[in-house]
């Protein structure tokens, strides 16, 4: 019986080591931009192995395009030198109105940078999302790709092509 809590404290701490993220910057509030429905809950991920050229892991993200959710399959990357990385985030107003930004790489300055590519994929769990009432939430696909660096929520650029069941 004592083995127990060893075991699971030795689960614990393997679980939180090993993957390394980019530097983190807060994202700006003027990048929030109002939205109709927040995403549904994130997909489960497995996270592959890394690659060794690789120095950071990036978690996957709801990406909205044309008043869709699309998952942004999380994936290991190198970080451009002297880059930050600002995670997509949800927040609310005090009247529940939800605001939404998506991830950005910024340099030095803080200018936007493209997003650097992907090395490795995680893969993801494609089951239908349901909300707190049982029912189904329209939901895209899972996506290998980002949209360009900069563009809006909702913008006019298409959903990215290349996307996994």
């Amino acid at each position: 019986m004592r083995q127990w809590p060893r075991l699971l404290s030795a689960l614990s701490l393997l679980s939180c080591g090993g993957v390394s993220h980019p530097p983190y910057a807060p994202q700006a509030t003027n990048a929030l931009t109002a939205i109709e429905l927040a995403p549904p809950p994130g997909r489960i991920e497995t996270i592959p192995p890394r690659p060794p050229q690789a120095d950071a892991w990036v978690d996957g993200e709801w990406v909205l395009r044309h008043g869709r959710w699309y998952w942004l399959l999380g994936r290991w990357v190198t970080v451009p030198r002297g880059a930050t990385y600002s995670p997509w985030v949800v927040v609310r107003a005090s009247d529940g109105t939800p605001f939404y930004s998506p991830s950005t790489w910024r340099d030095v300055t803080g200018a936007i940078l493209p997003a650097p590519p992907a090395l490795a994929l995680a893969t993801a769990s494609g089951e239908g999302v349901v909300d707190a009432e049982g029912d189904s939430e329209n939901t895209g696909r899972n996506i290998k790709t980002a949209p360009r660096a900069g563009a809006r929520p909702g913008g006019p650029e298409e959903p990215p092509a290349s996307s996994s069941p």
